[in-house]
């Protein structure tokens, strides 16, 4: 029965991975397929269902081929690449991550430590520094939290490789650069 499933998910989500554009419209609508051809009427796609799609070309925005970006509205060509240019936020996050579990250990002898110490109701420990030592482990385990995920996101950068202008044929759409 996992197997069916699988192989189910597989053949549903599998065809979107692998289609060759996605056309991306000015309301934000996507279109999984192939870009087959561009009349009058705007560019034809057939789907990665099968059924072809014609969108006026006034309503698209990008078109979208593996890394190549294609943008209509700016007459541009963009190479994608996904950095992580503040990947060495990591040691900084693992550091502030192994300060805290040390501030949590010293809470802890801090705190047993207070509690033996206590004699009566009346006694208030001033050298209680287990409050003290909970505060720098809060503080110090978000600020770890929050350098880490900084240093994980990946970044997209879109690199500018000439201005576009596009013309169809009658085998499909043509996209010419101009430097």
């Amino acid at each position: 029965m996992k197997r069916l499933v699988s192989i189910i998910l597989l053949l549903c989500f599998v065809p979107q991975v692998f289609c060759a554009d996605v056309i991306v419209t000015k309301k934000n609508r996507k279109y999984h397929g192939t870009v087959v051809a561009k009349n009058e009427k705007g560019f034809v796609i057939k789907t990665v269902e099968g059924s072809f799609v014609v969108v006026p070309e006034d309503h698209v925005s990008k078109i979208i081929r593996g890394n190549l970006v294609y943008d209509l509205e700016e007459k541009m060509k963009y190479h994608l690449e996904v950095r992580r240019p503040f990947l060495p936020f990591l040691v900084l996050g693992l550091a502030t991550a192994a300060y805290s579990v040390k501030k949590y250990q010293d809470y802890r002898t801090h705190r047993d430590q207070a509690e033996e110490e206590k004699i009566g109701p009346e006694y208030t420990n001033l050298s209680d520094q287990s409050k003290k030592d909970l505060a720098w482990c809060i503080v110090s385990g978000l600020f770890s939290a929050g350098s880490v995920y900084v240093a994980l996101r990946p970044m997209e950068v879109k690199v500018p490789i000439g201005r576009i202008s596009l013309s169809s044929t009658s085998t499909g759409v043509t996209l010419a650069l101009h430097f």
